[in-house]
Parts: structure tokens; sequence; C-alpha cells
């Protein structure tokens, strides 16, 4: 029964990571880097600079729980006053919102019932280690997801970018023309850069928690200091 526990536990830790990743690259300072960046795409219809910044934040905060959300688009104007955003993306942003708000509070639960089995189960001799294993097993295998998942980024992005998407969104709102205006905010290397820099703060997550995964179990063992 303790194994069962443990591999549960386990498999939740990398979609915990996953969303940590997405919490600290949906923030307004990575876009800001992103677009300020002197080798990125530059829109093949004239948008730049601050305008093109300022549309980008507004797309990002429009996905933000607590904002004004999609009305945020809807208000939203390219330069010469006609609607930045079609009815398709408003759609599509509209399903980004709901995932996003959806991942970040099934995250915030897990964590929640990881705390509480910590608490409850602490004082068990035979069921103290149930906890910190389940993370030690979940640290490695994102290591293994990770060996099989970042050959797949940096080779076949295409694929990985249209996978995702079936996987994640149903219809076809997230197929988008080069004159769609989020197509000319968030081009292809933006959204490379974002799955690069995702699948690298993963893995140093996992690092991090295995170690102190390893460290934990070492003070539980009757030798290790542990009471």
């Amino acid at each position: 029964m303790t194994g069962f526990v443990v591999i549960l536990i386990a498999l939740t830790v990398t979609p915990i990571f996953v969303v940590n990743a997405f919490r600290i690259l949906s923030s307004d300072s990575f876009v800001r880097y992103e677009l300020r960046q002197a080798d990125f795409p530059a829109d093949r219809y004239g948008l730049e600079g601050e305008e093109r910044l300022r549309l980008a934040l507004t797309g990002l905060r429009s996905i933000q729980p607590g904002s004004e959300g999609i009305a945020l688009l809807e208000r939203a104007t390219l330069p010469d006053g006609s609607p930045a955003f079609g009815s398709r993306e408003l759609r599509h942003m509209t399903d980004v919102r709901r995932l996003l708000g959806a991942a970040l509070r099934l995250q915030l639960i897990v964590v929640g019932v990881l705390l509480a089995l910590w608490i409850g189960l602490r004082r068990s001799p035979r069921w103290r280690t149930v906890v910190p294993r389940g993370l030690q097993v979940g640290a490695f295998l994102t290591f293994a997801i990770a060996l099989l998942a970042v050959p797949v980024i940096l080779l076949g992005f295409d694929d990985f970018f249209v996978q995702f998407h079936s996987v994640f969104f149903s219809g076809d709102t997230w197929r988008f023309s080069t004159r769609d205006t989020l197509l000319r905010l968030y081009p292809e290397a933006f959204w490379e850069d974002v799955s690069q820099l995702a699948a690298g703060i993963v893995v140093l997550q996992a690092v991090i928690l295995a170690v102190a995964a390893t460290w934990w179990l070492r003070r539980l063992r009757p030798d290790g200091g542990a009471t």
C-alpha cells in the first residue's frame, strides 16, 4: 500500500514543476525580455517597439487570474485604431485563460494534499518516509521525461507545438495566419524560447528536489538523527 501512495505522489511532481515553470514565464518581465532581444523576429507588417510590447503585455494580462480577462483584448486596438484581435483569437485566448486558471488551481490543491499527507503521516514509523520517497521518485521520473522530451523540443519543435495544442485545445482556434495579431506578437521563436526555458526550469527543480528528498530520507533513517 505504501508503494502505491509513493507512485501517486511521484506522478504529481512533474506536473507541479511544469506549472511552476509557466508561473515564472507568464510574467511581464519575461515578455519584456523576449521582445527586447536584438534578434527577436521583426513583425513583417510593421508592428514594432513599444506598441508591439504593449499589445504583447495586454495579451499576457488577459490570461492571468484576477485580471479583466478577455475584455482587455476586446478593447485593444492596433496603431491605426482597428481592433487588434479577431474573434478566433479571442476564443483561443479564452481557452488559454481557462486552462491556465485550472492548472494553477489544481496545482495548489495537489500541493495542499501533499502537505496534509506529510503532516498526517510524519509520526508513523511505517508511513513517514512515503512523502519524501514519492518526491524522490518523482524527481527521477522528471529526469526520465526530460530525456525524452528535450530532444523533441529541440529537434522537432513544429511537431511538438502541434501535438501540444491538439491535446489541450479542441478545434482549430489556435491556427492563425501571419496577419493575425497573436502570431505577430508571439512568433514561433517566442514559443521555442518558452519551451526550452520551461524544460530547463523543470529540470532545475528536479535536481533541487532530488537532493532535498535524498537528504530528507537520510534524516528519517534510524541512524540519521530524526526522531
